[in-house]
């Protein structure tokens, strides 16, 4: 149980900041991974998607590591997530035949974490335990 809560605040921790930098200056994002936000409306998207998204993943997994949700949803949620996150760009890096150091190093992060909550899993409670 211990090792779960570790894993969510880390990576609740990363979604959050990241999220909350990109929410006050979404032209981190642009530094980053080189993505052009040329209108308002596009400001907004990256705001809303690099920021408000990671920054409420980022509670959901902070609360699951505090307990105020069950630690083996937060996992699940992980998981799901990041195995999500992960699958999608290495579908478009093969899309594109290329990988660039911010994709590359986005993967390793996503794959790492999504493996270490199910390692979680599968080391912790029973799914019919609480907590």
């Amino acid at each position: 149980m211990l090792f779960a809560r570790i894993v969510l605040t880390a990576t609740g921790l990363v979604f959050f900041i990241h999220g909350l930098v990109c929410f006050i200056h979404p032209a981190t994002i642009g530094i980053e991974s080189g993505l052009a936000m040329p209108t308002p409306g596009s400001v907004i998207e990256v705001r809303a998607e690099y920021g408000g998204l990671p920054m409420a993943l980022g509670l959901f997994f902070l609360a699951a590591a505090l307990q105020k949700i069950q630690v083996r949803t937060g996992l699940l949620v992980m998981v799901t997530a990041l195995s999500g996150y992960a699958t999608a760009r290495i579908a478009a890096a093969l899309i594109a035949a290329q990988l660039d150091p911010y994709n590359a190093a986005a993967i390793a992060y996503e794959l790492t974490s999504a493996s270490l909550a199910l390692w979680a899993l599968k080391r912790g409670q029973s799914p019919f335990q609480k907590g």
